[in-house]
């Protein structure tokens, strides 16, 4: 412990003095999600890319401090890899998992050491605290990466870097004996009390616990509640040796649904390993639209092709290839073709507490598509 932190100990014992970052204001958080609200109204349904957030995520970092900067979603952001021709991104790990649309180039994802080989239109799925790299192929590479804030709820969003990543300017990179040796994050930045130091490499205690779960053994015989949990490592075990690292948009099929025309990446039966995103994408031919639908859960979707408009609740938005589109929680939504040429929407939506147990969709019409069996 440093001098000022025991000064600091030593304070919060003998002070009566209560810190407001520790206070919950219950009457106050109503009247904050009241504004928030009537800020989510304000903002726009569709986001195209002059209006994407400064920064490396385009609705805003994955914090949930930043939620609600470009669009009416509060769970989901987005950013985007662009890589040129064999360039790579540096080795990393963290604890959420990784989900990537290709959207044009191909490349290798190096994970825990195996390369997996993808090209554009697969999506590329990492499980939790794998070490990853991305390379470029002699194409280059762009892709869309969805990503859930939950992980920053719950306090699981740092990644242990092993190769240095370009810093913002306040923060100095440190040389030990001409190699990298980390980082040195100033005091008052982000509200630092103390400088902060970050080592390269892993953090001991978390990986010593992620290979305490990479070990995890099947029971056999489950007696009782408590012996499903336990064995549930064992499952967790074998899923992420089984997990599917790329999925081909080659082997994906459309199915013809009374929603349109829609092939699922990514799902419930997909039988990921830490899988916390829901992958599927919409083909509405020229002049079409999807049906129209209502859900619990917000969604957000990449137009990749095509021009048209989403109806939601009765209120129309144009869209056109690069742009976002943001559909919050209960909003009845459609998507409208009213070019002359197919469109192609990536949607994901988000596995959390308000999707898995307020589930199910609302179907109100069918797509101008439908044909009934």
């Amino acid at each position: 412990m440093t001098e000022g932190q025991r000064e600091r100990e030593v304070r919060s014992l003998t002070t009566q003095e209560v810190d407001p970052r520790l206070y919950y204001d219950y009457e106050g958080r109503f009247i904050k999600q009241k504004l928030e609200r009537d800020r989510m109204r304000l903002l726009p349904r569709v986001v195209p890319p002059q209006l994407f957030a400064p920064g490396g995520h385009s609705l805003g970092d994955v914090r949930v401090f930043e939620r609600f900067t470009a669009g009416p979603i509060s769970m989901l952001t987005c950013r985007f890899l662009d890589l040129a021709p064999g360039e790579s991104t540096p080795l990393e790990r963290r604890i959420p998992s990784l989900t990537a649309y290709i959207l044009d180039g191909d490349g290798i994802c190096s994970q825990d050491g195996t390369d997996h080989v993808f090209t554009s239109e697969d999506v590329v799925f990492a499980p939790p605290y794998t070490k990853l790299r991305i390379t470029a192929g002699d194409r280059g590479l762009r892709a869309w990466i969805p990503e859930s804030r939950l992980w920053h709820v719950l306090g699981l969003l740092w990644t242990e870097h092993w190769e240095p990543q370009r810093v913002p300017g306040e923060v100095r990179v440190l040389d030990g004996d001409g190699e990298w040796a980390g980082y040195e994050f100033p005091r008052g930045l982000l509200d630092l009390e103390d400088d902060l130091v970050v080592r390269p490499g892993a953090d001991p205690h978390r990986e010593a616990v992620f290979d305490a779960r990479a070990r995890g053994e099947r029971l056999g015989a489950v007696g009782n509640r408590y012996d499903h949990f336990v064995d549930m490592l064992g499952v967790e075990r074998e899923r992420r040796e089984d997990s599917p690292r790329v999925f081909p948009g080659e082997s994906r099929p459309f199915e013809h649904t009374r929603q349109g025309e829609l092939r699922y990446y990514i799902d419930n039966w997909a039988g990921l390993h830490g899988q916390d995103l829901d992958v599927a994408e919409y083909r509405i031919d020229a002049a079409e639209r999807t049906g129209r639908h209502r859900h619990i859960a917000e969604e957000l979707l990449y137009v990749v092709a095509g021009t048209g408009h989403d109806v939601h609740d009765g209120s129309e938005h144009p869209w056109k290839a690069g742009d976002l589109i943001c559909i919050p929680p209960m909003t009845e939504h459609q998507h409208v073709n009213t070019g002359s040429e197919p469109a192609r929407l990536i949607s994901v939506w988000s596995h959390h507490p308000a999707n898995e147990f307020l589930g199910g969709i609302e179907h109100v019409e069918d797509a101008s598509t439908w044909t009934p069996a």
